[in-house]
């Protein structure tokens, strides 16, 4: 309950002072002492952390007029956390997962399979029969150099770079447990559709 409560005031202090807090120990993010031992596992995310991560994202998303979809995933891919703002439907809900399996089947942002994707080096077909999704919004939980698991966010239309369902993510993260990678680069998609000559401008990209 402390760890849950520190958690927490440190995502509110954040909001407000818009720094992130100083890195997080792997003491402070697994589970211990009884329920530790009763899962035989000394390095699973806690609830308190995964809350707090899932959280976070969800009322930045809200604080934009945005419904969104995260759910946290340990590093054996049992969900930790689950939720689902207004205004979701069961695609944006399912994305999520499917980002955050991406990520824990990769070590590595879900949106490294889009690139791979969009860059020619594979097939979405390919991607798929791996069980991935080549679609950006799932991070590594890494701390201390421990990857405990995933966060996967769906559900929002994305407006690079000056928010998405990564973006929400990697805010979370840096929110919760401190300073993250940068994120990789938005390559290009081949496959868009552009507008015929005096057509207008493209509707917004559908969430995901």
């Amino acid at each position: 309950m402390k760890i849950h409560l520190a958690l927490l005031a440190a995502v509110a202090a954040t909001a407000i002072a818009g720094s992130a807090m100083a890195a997080a120990s792997l003491d402070q993010v697994v589970q211990k002492g009884a329920m530790a031992d009763r899962i035989k596992e000394k390095n699973q995310i806690n609830f308190a952390t995964a809350k707090a991560i899932g959280d976070h994202c969800l009322n930045a998303a809200a604080a934009k007029g945005m419904g969104v979809s995260v759910v946290i995933v340990d590093q054996f891919g049992i969900v930790t956390y689950y939720v689902r703002g207004d205004g979701q439907g069961k695609t944006n809900t399912e994305s999520a997962l499917w980002k955050a399996k991406t990520t824990l089947n990769t070590r590595a942002p879900s949106k490294a399979q889009m690139n791979a994707v969009r860059s020619g080096a594979t097939s979405e077909a390919r991607v798929i029969s791996f069980g991935n999704f080549a679609n950006a919004g799932a991070l590594p939980i890494v701390v201390d150099g421990q990857f405990l698991g995933a966060i996967g966010v769906g559900g929002m239309a994305a407006t690079v770079p000056v928010w998405s369902d990564e973006i929400c993510a990697h805010n979370a993260l840096t929110a919760v447990l401190g300073t993250q990678p940068a994120l990789l680069p938005d390559l290009p998609n081949p496959y868009a559709i552009t507008p015929a000559a005096g057509a207008g401008a493209r509707p917004p990209a559908a969430p995901q």
